[in-house]
């Protein structure tokens, strides 16, 4: 009888090792696809906005740069890429020390936050000046989604054509 536990509980081992590994194996998927939808994404608007280096949108954190200048607001660019480098350096600093120190955690917490709001502001922007009428609803499904369609609808929308003065003689005539 003590085998047939042994079995049991070494499949249930083995079933749970399994299903994390397969979530691993999901979001290193989600990682590599986003970040191609996204590099692609900016490079097209990049390109259309007559930027010389369009091969610098695969370049980590710089493209956060790049987004904020193609939605106008570099500032907002440059905060994200720096917000995203530390959090990715508080992640790598909690998993080579394997221990939680409680003032780290909440500024991981917070710069993820922030970096979430901004990219959102700035996918915002993007989305209304390329697509008119859409623009809210991609950001709502962007917000809903905890930003997992961010680059999917940037590179729906990556070949648009900037609306913005369309937009705003129409907020004018109102």
């Amino acid at each position: 009888m003590g085998g047939l536990s042994v079995i049991v509980l070494m499949n249930i081992l083995l079933f749970l090792y399994i299903f994390f590994i397969t979530i691993f194996v999901a979001i290193i998927l989600y990682i590599v696809i986003s970040y191609t939808f996204e590099g692609i994404s900016i490079m097209c608007m990049s390109k259309n906005m007559g930027y010389k280096n369009t091969f610098t949108a695969w370049i980590p954190f710089y493209n956060k740069y790049l987004l904020g200048s193609i939605a106008g607001n570099k500032i907002m660019g440059i905060l994200s890429g720096i917000l995203s480098f530390v959090s990715i350096c508080l992640g790598i600093y909690f998993y080579i020390h394997k221990e939680l120190e409680i003032v780290l955690f909440i500024i991981l917490i917070i710069s993820l936050i922030i970096t979430f709001i901004l990219d959102t502001i700035i996918s915002h922007k993007i989305y209304i000046s390329h697509t008119n009428k859409y623009g809210d609803i991609l950001t709502i499904f962007n917000i809903l989604s905890f930003g997992l369609l961010r680059p999917i609808f940037l590179f729906m929308v990556r070949n648009g054509e900037e609306k913005t003065n369309v937009r705003r003689k129409s907020k004018r005539s109102n």
